[in-house]
């Protein structure tokens, strides 16, 4: 300890006396303006959003022009794996934040920039929205099912037989579940226990928002729960896998 005690004092002084950590007279940090990125983020429809790699981004460019004085600006590119972009020494004050992500030839991969309002210095997240992109992307939805809160059996009353009705614009897909189990609201099949070790999927769904209206029926073939739920279709294929609660019935459905 006495010999790193000697050292910081050397390093401390120069010549006759102490060097001066503060030479301007002003030892204030600069402060930092953050602002970071996410991609088609949903919490609402339960999508936690995509990555760099499902979408082909290579880096994430982040323009600054103070809405006071618009000669006050600056430009940050980052990659885009960062999260964020880090800008120094921004004069108090708001601005107007302009998102631009980049393919790795430093193309914009959105049909325009994604404008924010922020104050400096502070942090701000800024979502780019699916309509942004000029891209086409196709995506799964993977996703388990439970009724109110509990596995088939288990479901109060319990749950036989599960019909599913997936609406792409208003419309019912032509798609077909992993299962092979129609998704236009006309295939009853053995309902799918949120215990199985792999989630249900549909594959090659267009990017974007969709519905999917689950129907379950007991062992008379009685609708005992029914509920529509608007969700998102990521892009790629290793989108998060969504658990959707079906409520419990309010009264008895009728049979269909």
């Amino acid at each position: 300890m006495r010999a790193l005690a000697g050292l910081a004092l050397v390093v401390a002084c120069s010549g006759d006396g102490p060097v001066n950590p503060c030479p301007t007279g002003d030892c204030t940090l600069p402060s930092n303006t953050i602002v970071k990125w996410q991609f088609n983020s949903y919490p609402d429809w339960k999508f936690t959003g995509d990555t760099c790699i499902d979408l082909g981004i290579s880096t994430v460019r982040v323009e600054v022009v103070s809405t006071v004085d618009p000669s006050i600006a600056d430009l940050k590119d980052a990659m885009c794996g960062d999260g964020q972009a880090t800008l120094l020494a921004l004069p108090e004050g708001p601005y107007t934040a302009y998102v631009t992500p980049l393919d790795a030839g430093l193309n914009p991969l959105v049909g325009a920039s994604v404008m924010a309002q922020l104050d400096a210095p502070s942090t701000s997240t800024v979502n780019v929205p699916y309509t942004a992109w000029t891209g086409a992307f196709t995506g799964t939805l993977l996703f388990r099912l439970s009724w109110a809160g509990a596995t088939c059996t288990l479901a109060v009353p319990p749950v036989t037989t599960q019909t599913l009705t997936l609406l792409v614009g208003d419309q019912p897909s032509n798609k077909l579940l992993d299962s092979g189990q129609k998704l236009d609201g006309t295939d009853a099949r053995p309902c799918r226990a949120l215990t199985d070790p792999f989630a249900q999927f549909v594959e090659q769904l267009p990017f974007g928002p969709v519905a999917l209206v689950v129907v379950g029926k007991d062992e008379n073939d009685a609708k005992v729960f029914e509920h529509r739920f608007d969700t998102f279709v990521g892009a790629g294929e290793n989108n998060p896998t969504i658990t959707f609660d079906l409520p419990p019935p309010a009264a008895p459905l009728d049979s269909m």
